[in-house]
């Protein structure tokens, strides 16, 4: 079965998205915090973030790693995390689409 640049592309972004809670859970579950309530904050003025200063990696690249509200740094941790994950996710599913055995193949097991 061949993998087509879409499919990789969706699954990507959604690793993207895991990405983006992972840094959640890499921030607050070390300080005992919430990983679902409040939402996304600014690390420095703790300003709530808009939804669409929070796309992965494109709001942080828009944005020159900085808060909208503060002008406070973003750390290049947030989109590497965010990246490591969505390439981990395309790369995954990519493997285990081309490596993965076929319908016909277990049907005729």
């Amino acid at each position: 079965m061949a993998v087509t640049l879409v499919e990789t592309a969706l699954v990507f972004i959604f690793g993207l998205a895991w990405g983006s809670f992972a840094n959640v859970v890499i921030d607050r579950y070390p300080k005992g915090e919430s990983v679902v309530l409040p939402r996304s904050r600014c690390p420095q003025c703790r300003n709530p973030i808009a939804w669409y200063d929070n796309i992965p990696v494109i709001s942080w690249l828009v944005l020159r790693a900085r808060c909208r509200k503060c002008g406070g740094r973003i750390s290049w941790r947030y989109p590497l995390v965010e990246l490591l994950t969505g390439f981990l996710f395309a790369a995954v599913f990519h493997c285990v689409t081309l490596f993965a055995p076929s319908y016909v193949f277990l049907r005729w097991s």
